[in-house]
């Protein structure tokens, strides 16, 4: 979704036109930033050397959005072209969580990029507020783990009578809150991205408050989820346990230190964004 996005974005009307064709026809989309230096950078005029690494769907997706030349305004995206299995490989070293996104490297040595497929200008891809503000989908994402990490420790209290102790009470009691805070804070989030236009003064430094919260609130559930379930939540036949795996492996955005003090810094002096009920 963020890399069709990134194209109807920046994208001309041709590019947005092929990237609709290509979602008709069932080409899957992913967006490649990840790389060791000196990364992905354009040789000449003609071709591409370098690869991109930890890239989901490594082989899989055959539409890869990336940036090149990374060290130049932060790069230009380029929409690239490949067949599944081409110029891929897993990654040394085995994910904590996260398995099931086939995360690997994808080498762009010699890649011929079509004229057509250079997606907007240099810059376009850190330009804020979308850049900081786009990241609400990830805490939508994390709501949706997090929802399923409690909705499965519910029904294992239940399955084991276990339902009716008041110190499970307690701790599903504190779980559905950290569930609620995080369902809160996302959807403001949503509003005020406002069909993606992020006009709202303040909406990237929200957004990043957000990440801090969502964050707690999920760090908190598995905690709780841990004490609740005891070793059987470590057992890997439980379906807790990769639920509780792939929460934790996603939690780890980048930047979120850097994220939560330019959030205050900005909240120091300014007012909080309000939409909608909250504007009343």
């Amino acid at each position: 979704m963020n890399a069709v996005q990134l194209v109807l974005r920046y994208g001309n009307e041709r590019q947005v036109d092929a990237a609709a064709r290509d979602v008709r026809d069932g080409h899957l989309h992913a967006i490649w930033n990840t790389e060791i230096p000196p990364g992905v950078r354009r040789v000449g005029q003609a071709w591409l050397s370098g690869r991109k690494s930890h890239c989901s769907a490594a082989g899989v997706a055959t539409r890869g959005v990336i940036t090149v030349d990374q060290h130049l305004d932060g790069g230009q995206l380029l929409l690239t072209r490949i067949q599944p299995g081409e110029r891929s490989g897993p990654v040394s070293g085995l994910l904590h969580g996260m398995r099931a996104t086939q995360t690997g490297w994808v080498d762009f040595e010699c890649y011929v990029p079509g004229e057509d497929d250079w997606i907007g200008q240099p810059g376009d891809y850190l330009r804020e507020p979308v850049f900081s503000g786009g990241a609400w989908r990830t805490l939508a994402v994390l709501l949706g783990g997090l929802e399923a990490l409690v909705g499965e420790v519910n029904r294992q209290l239940a399955a084991r009578g276990r339902d009716g102790d008041p110190h499970q009470r307690a701790r599903v009691a504190k779980a559905t809150i950290a569930r609620e805070t995080a369902y809160l804070w996302v959807s403001v989030c949503a509003r005020l991205a406002d069909g993606g236009d992020y006009a709202t003064a303040g909406v990237a430094e929200y957004v990043n408050l957000a990440r801090g919260a969502v964050e707690a609130a999920c760090l908190d559930t598995l905690r709780l989820t841990q004490r609740s379930l005891g070793l059987a939540a470590f057992v890997d036949s439980n379906p807790v346990e990769p639920l509780m795996r792939d929460l934790a492996t996603y939690l780890r955005q980048p930047a979120l230190d850097e994220a939560l003090d330019e959030a205050a810094a900005y909240f120091m002096v300014s007012d909080m964004p309000r939409t909608g009920w909250m504007a009343e």
